[in-house]
């Protein structure tokens, strides 16, 4: 089977096509990138294929366990298997959930088609008969037609079988407002006072969302856009009684365009009341976050959060992608602190074994189809 990648009617004249050869193997199988005469310059597909100019910050070494040109298109989202495996939700091509090892080993566990997911968590046993298995935030439509417009779609996968479910679509907020534009989607912890619901931040209206068991999806609460920004990132403190989200604040009349340095990890209730007291402040588009082990030396207990810096967006595949995005750490004082820089889109971000995995969309061609696979993932740890 051969998938062509078309450039859109408005790029410029080409002279190379990159098409996709998924060979006789079947859906597991690596593929294999060939060029023919007539579309992209071959110079524009070397210079977005290349690797960001990755560099970490002092007391950490990093090295790149799944490059660009592999399988990965768009990786926004982890979620941990083991000590030597994670699930990576991948939303370009139809969407698809990837097993990824921390050798760099990748193959595709379920290709999600109608549904293209975001982000993923795994239910925990207080979802009862549906423990075990995955739920995704997606898109209501593949190729993230009307994306960040139509009201998202929450998802159940089995993993052994592949069977995907429609859980619900995102309900209008309390002001009548669309639930679109979702980041992030995780579990409260078990034994908490979150326990027993899934959470999914939606920038759209600016609202976070609840799932529960028997598949009600509400509302859980709005936050205000001109006091504390659009939300992104979803995680919980270690003890379980408070809800991180990250906000980014956008221009007034574009909300497409966020100001750096006035990003902002909130703290909120479990009955869904936001502090005026901010767990970190000074990002620019703040999204994943972990607190790291004990394994993660000098750094155990801080909080490690990406941020994407300026999201490169509906743009032709032939322009050149920013290296603003990085990823934090914020001390037990709340002071912000560089771990990676030169990234290009930074999403996920979750610890495994004795190491930290982050994930970069690299440029988000939303342009027509997406053409190539330049998702990557890097490793840190310290040294």
């Amino acid at each position: 089977m051969i998938d062509y990648y078309k450039a859109t009617k408005h790029l410029i004249p080409a002279l190379f096509l990159t098409i996709f050869t998924s060979a006789l193997a079947g859906d597991n199988s690596v593929p294999e990138w060939k060029t023919l005469p007539l579309s992209i310059p071959q110079e524009a597909i070397d210079r977005v294929m290349a690797m960001p100019p990755v560099a970490v910050a002092e007391g950490f070494e990093h090295r790149i366990l799944v490059p660009t040109g592999s399988q990965l298109f768009d990786p926004f989202d982890f979620h941990v298997i083991d000590n030597n495996t994670f699930w990576v939700a991948d939303d370009a091509k139809g969407g698809a959930i990837y097993v990824v090892t921390t050798e760099g080993d990748i193959s595709v566990q379920i290709k999600t088609r109608k549904h293209p997911p975001i982000s993923l968590d795994v239910a925990p046993s207080s979802f009862g008969d549906n423990a075990g298995l995955i739920y995704t935030v997606a898109f209501a439509r593949p190729e993230k037609a009307g994306g960040w417009v139509l009201p998202n779609a929450v998802t159940r996968i089995n993993p052994k079988t592949g069977a995907v479910d429609v859980v619900c679509f995102l309900p209008e907020n309390e002001r009548g407002e669309a639930g679109a534009g979702s980041f992030f989607a995780r579990f409260g912890p078990e034994k908490s006072p979150f326990s027993g619901k899934l959470f999914i931040t939606a920038a759209s209206n600016h609202t976070i969302y609840q799932v529960s068991p028997d598949d009600q999806c509400r509302p859980f609460v709005t936050i205000d856009l001109e006091k504390q920004g659009s939300p992104r990132g979803i995680a919980f403190t270690p003890d379980g009684n408070t809800m991180l989200v990250g906000a980014a604040v956008p221009e007034p009349g574009n909300p497409a365009i966020t100001r750096p340095g006035e990003g902002s990890i909130l703290q909120i209730s479990p009955e869904g009341k936001v502090s005026d007291t901010l767990f970190a402040k000074g990002f620019h588009e703040p999204g994943a976050m972990a607190f790291a082990p004990e394994s993660f030396g000098d750094f155990s207990g801080q909080l490690f959060i990406s941020d994407a810096g300026d999201w490169d967006n509906d743009i032709p595949p032939t322009e050149p992608v920013g290296s603003d995005g990085m990823v934090y750490r914020v001390t037990s004082k709340g002071e912000i602190i560089p771990v990676v820089q030169g990234l290009a889109n930074p999403v996920a971000v979750a610890f495994i074994g004795d190491q930290l995995i982050v994930s970069d969309i690299n440029g988000d061609f939303h342009v027509g189809q997406h053409k190539i696979p330049i998702g990557f993932i890097i490793s840190i740890k310290p040294n």
